[in-house]
């Protein structure tokens, strides 16, 4: 009689531990998906290109996209990257990635025809709207990136892959500042930021 009476007391034991550390779990995952953002890009860099000549574009916006993707979960806890449509209202606390532009410039020697070289440099442009409704524009620039070759030329081979460099690098600055924000909430920080 007291063989079972223990078996049953281990039982109800065992049983409400289990339970109790279900429910903790639970309530940690929901308090995970509560901590983290839903991040936001415009709808229309979806197909934002850059012409390179005549008959040639490049998708500045896809590397952009690409680069949020990549790098924002080293900055940010986020839970979902989706297109913000044109008519969709922002809500407080919303990161939104907005525009991508590639400035490129050509120099030659002066007075001459002879090429000297070509800089490439990235701007993105974020909103971020505070958790009172606030909105405030974040830039994000790359460095200057040089290359030696003429851009998109039957020799050139890099240019997409500075483009792209230089798009990554301004999305991560912007990233930077955004967490550096005195208003933003430490909780919605990437855990990978801090082991870094």
């Amino acid at each position: 009689m007291k063989f079972g009476f223990r078996y049953a007391i281990i039982l109800v034991f065992l049983l409400v531990h289990c339970v109790s550390r279900i429910q903790t779990e639970t309530t940690s995952a929901g308090e995970r998906s509560e901590n983290s953002l839903r991040l936001k890009y415009a709808e229309d860099l979806e197909t934002k290109v850059l012409k390179v000549g005549p008959s040639q574009e490049i998708s500045i916006g896809q590397f952009a996209l690409q680069s949020l993707s990549s790098a924002s979960p080293r900055y940010l806890s986020v839970t979902s990257l989706s297109p913000l449509k044109s008519n969709e209202p922002l809500e407080p606390g919303a990161i939104v990635l907005r525009k991508v532009q590639v400035d490129r410039t050509l120099e030659f020697e002066e007075g001459t025809t002879k090429f000297r070289q070509a800089t490439f440099a990235s701007v993105v442009e974020f909103l971020v709207v505070s958790p009172l409704g606030e909105q405030q524009r974040i830039l994000g620039r790359s460095e200057q990136i040089t290359s030696k070759t003429i851009p998109f030329s039957s020799e050139d081979t890099e240019s997409k892959e500075k483009i792209a460099s230089s798009i990554q690098s301004a999305v991560e600055e912007g990233l930077r500042k955004i967490v550096s924000l005195n208003h933003f909430p430490s909780i919605f920080k990437s855990q990978n930021m801090f082991q870094r």
